[in-house]
């Protein structure tokens, strides 16, 4: 049992372990031995790439492999505390046409056309939201500098959401920006929050 075995190290370190794990993970180990690793970070989990168990206080939510979890999460909270930072979600509605959430409308995806016409928790991770002087209107309520990118906290509405720029940039408290969605990547959840519709073919049932 390992148990967040990397969160107390310096940088340096806590990579030459990460690499020595995926190694341990990718060569397999022999068949009377179970490696349980505890981690809150969901890209450790990705990058070791084993069968995983999401918990949130002591429930399981899902299980199976890393892929699948990150491709297809079975509700919010597992989209939640599987991305980082976590999934976006906007409160909205699918008609015959578009998408709609706060005044903003999009075309439907190829895997929402089957999706009955009705409200939906639609999901967007933050990697799949880009700067566009063509696209929606936003504010800034804060620009975090992450290493080599930046993290906009943006705000319309009711709505927040973060976007991931994959550069540095200076940006001012409550500046307006204009982005846009790449809709072919949305996750529809049902009002109950369980998945209904991903990019990658999953559903919750």
């Amino acid at each position: 049992m390992l148990d967040e075995p990397l969160v107390n190290l310096d940088y340096k370190l806590r990579e030459q372990l990460r690499e020595e794990f995926k190694r341990i993970f990718s060569e397999g180990l022999s068949q009377d031995t179970i490696l349980i690793y505890s981690t809150t970070d969901p890209q450790e989990v990705m990058e070791l790439n084993g069968e995983v168990i999401v918990l949130d206080e002591g429930r399981v939510l899902q299980k199976g492999p890393a892929k699948e979890i990150f491709e297809n999460p079975s509700n919010l909270k597992v989209a939640e505390i599987s991305n980082d930072p976590p999934m976006n979600v906007l409160k909205g509605s699918k008609n015959s046409k578009n998408l709609n959430f706060e005044n903003i409308s999009l075309g439907i995806p190829n895997h929402f056309k089957n999706l009955e016409d009705k409200d939906y928790n639609f999901g967007i991770r933050a990697s799949e939201i880009k700067l566009d002087e063509n696209g929606e209107e936003f504010e800034i309520e804060l620009a975090e500098i992450s290493g080599s990118e930046t993290l906009l906290h943006l705000k319309r509405g009711n709505s927040k959401l973060i976007a991931l720029i994959e550069e540095v940039m200076n940006f001012k408290i409550h500046e307006k920006v204009k982005i846009n969605f790449n809709a072919n990547k949305f996750y529809a959840f049902g009002e109950d929050e369980k998945l209904v519709s991903s990019p990658y073919g999953g559903t919750n049932g």
